[in-house]
């Protein structure tokens, strides 16, 4: 997946079903902890006060979160 820092958007899996856009610059800090055992790989959103935290399990928090460490690359290479 190519990313730019034109991309303001996060697709993720709503829990209820569909998906869900979260916008890049809406998120205040993510947790992400890589699958151990029994443990599901999870990721913890935090966004800030226009949108309510989002969690993500399995292969939808390792998308999510190699896609944001692409963004963060991006938006920091300089």
């Amino acid at each position: 997946m190519e990313v730019s820092v034109d991309m303001k958007f996060l697709e993720v899996a709503h829990p209820e079903g569909g998906r869900f856009l979260v916008h890049i610059d809406h998120i205040t800090s993510g947790h992400y902890r890589h699958a151990e055992g029994d443990v599901k790989t999870r990721l913890g959103l935090d966004l800030d006060a226009r949108q309510n935290a989002i969690v993500l399990f399995g292969d939808e928090a390792e998308r999510a979160w190699q896609t944001l460490k692409k963004i963060v690359a991006v938006t920091t290479s300089d």
